[in-house]
């Protein structure tokens, strides 16, 4: 019996290695944003772990020495493009835009220059001449799909992956149903139960950024992809609609739930920590552990001349609570206050958040942050400040697991009185628990789901059979059956007209006693 069962796990070992050979994937993640870079190492990690070979193309590379074992060195190639941190194009994005089109406008166009400055790095350029094979390659789609043109380059199965929702153009180069009524844009400020207002609003954006992106961005990024990698690349938009995966780093319950076809699959907190405790000096630990009240962790990314007053709302409010408070901040500066405060920067987010004395996690929003706010079961306190973040903040509204605050247009009063509801509401804390059963609840988590994915694409050459149809927009809206049916109908009409017209005419043509039987005993009477 016992020979059985070993004879059973070696056959299995032997096809699952069978199936899982060594790949050589590029990964290509172009966005300056360590956040983002964040989010994604532990999926390189485990490809790596997992036997393949990585060449990561990033701004933030890994200290490989540091993040595992020795594998992770012979595995990773890393190309490093950190220099894009220094491009002055950066600072548009510094201005705060209550406008989607605005704000997308900016998007589009920093990511524009900055993928085309790191087309033009000269490691990037020996990437692109060199006669590298590679199994996938991966694109993190930011909007712009630039390096998309690397899967058409190396003829490989092209995946894309998102830091948090999907933009417009993503679904709709993978099929997915994309109503702006039904599943409106993450850059509105409102997701469901659209009213009037909304709808129209909804509707006029999606018009606006399809007309924008198809018409206007993609020429650009076309110019740039044929004059950096191949002058006879194809038009970008035919990449695009041809990848094979789109791994949306979001939970579907928190964002638009929508239908989607095969190929795109919703992850959540890939970035999440396995092992805890690494990070945590000794000197944070110790003020944790020997905190008399509980502790408020606070992450805001705030500037100390710009955001001034929404500071010094935020702190008057903090100075009301018995509690102790957390703050990182990275802008070189103290935070002003009475509090019993432990301040730094960089600090392990993640491992404060799991600490049994955090009561409160104050934040500007952010995916990695709400994420991590349920993870470890936290409620929040939104400090609504921008439009990029909005879309995550309305789900913790929307499940009631925290509360958000205006903060520019609320008073001193109302925003104290929030953040002591929050503080000292148990409800909050109970539904911030319902909501992490709901997200745990899968059958796989998401960096295992994420990994198997890219790994079918790599074993299947890509997912063609997969593939759900492509419509345009008149095929999508039936207008092309709506016009031929009409047309047909105003035929069978005229048809109908016609015929009973000429039967008239006919009949007015005979005489009078051949139209009417009958007429002669009429006459005779």
């Amino acid at each position: 019996m016992a020979t059985n069962v070993l004879i059973r796990l070696i056959f299995t070992l032997l096809v699952t290695s069978k199936c899982i050979d060594s790949a050589n994937i590029l990964a290509i993640f172009p966005v300056p944003f360590k956040e983002h870079q964040l989010v994604y190492r532990p999926l390189i990690e485990r490809l790596a772990n997992g036997g393949h070979h990585i060449t990561l193309l990033t701004t933030d590379p890994i200290d490989l020495h540091v993040a595992g074992s020795g594998a992770l060195v012979e595995r990773i190639q890393q190309i490093d493009v950190s220099f894009v941190y220094n491009l002055p194009v950066l600072e548009d994005l510094n201005t705060v835009s209550l406008d989607a089109k605005d704000m997308l406008r900016k998007i589009f166009n920093v990511m524009r220059k900055i993928s085309e400055a790191e087309l033009q790095h000269p490691s990037v350029q020996d990437l692109i001449k060199d006669d590298n094979h590679f199994d996938l390659v991966m694109v993190e789609w930011s909007g712009v799909t630039l390096m998309n043109a690397f899967a058409h380059h190396f003829k490989a199965p092209l995946v894309g992956i998102t830091n948090g929702g999907a933009f417009i153009n993503a679904h709709e180069a993978f099929g997915n149903p994309n109503h702006p009524v039904g599943y409106p844009s993450i850059f509105m400020p409102f997701s469901e139960d659209l009213n009037l207002l909304q709808r129209i609003s909804s509707v006029f954006f999606t018009i606006w950024y399809r007309v924008y992106y198809y018409t206007r961005e993609i020429p650009k990024q076309n110019v740039i992809a044929r004059a950096n990698i191949d002058s006879n690349l194809p038009d970008l938009l035919d990449i695009e609609e041809s990848a094979d995966l789109l791994l949306i780093n979001s939970y579907q319950a928190l964002g638009n739930v929508r239908p989607v076809g095969p190929t795109t699959i919703y992850l959540g907190g890939i970035h999440r920590k396995l092992k805890l405790g690494d990070d945590m000096t000794e000197d944070l630990a110790l003020f944790l552990e020997h905190s008399p009240e509980p502790i408020v962790y606070v992450n805001l990314d705030l500037d100390p001349v710009t955001d001034y007053y929404r500071l010094e709302k935020i702190v008057a409010a903090l100075e009301t609570l018995d509690a102790t408070v957390v703050w990182n901040w990275n802008q070189g500066q103290f935070v002003n206050t009475s509090t019993r405060i432990y301040q730094s920067y960089n600090l392990p987010q993640e491992e404060i958040l799991a600490h049994p004395k955090v009561k409160l996690f104050i934040t500007g929003g952010g995916q990695r942050n709400i994420e991590d706010a349920i993870h470890h079961r936290v409620p929040v306190f939104g400090v609504s400040y921008s439009s990029l973040l909005e879309h995550y903040l309305r789900q913790i509204a929307k499940y009631e697991a925290g509360i958000i605050s205006l903060i520019d247009f609320e008073t001193q009063h109302t925003i104290t009185d929030k953040l002591q509801d929050a503080f000292q509401l148990e409800n909050y804390q109970s539904n911030m628990d319902k909501l992490n059963r709901l997200l745990a609840d899968q059958p796989l988590d998401s960096l295992e789901r994420a990994a198997w994915w890219i790994e079918y694409v790599i074993r299947h050459g890509g997912t063609k059979h997969l593939r759900a149809p492509q419509l345009s927009w008149f095929q999508y809206l039936v207008l092309d059956v709506t016009v031929t049916v009409a047309i047909l109908a105003a035929l069978a009409m005229l048809a109908v007209v016609y015929f009973i017209g000429w039967a008239v005419r006919y009949s007015k043509s005979l005489p009078f006693e051949m139209v009417t039987r009958g007429s002669r005993k009429c006459k005779q009477l």
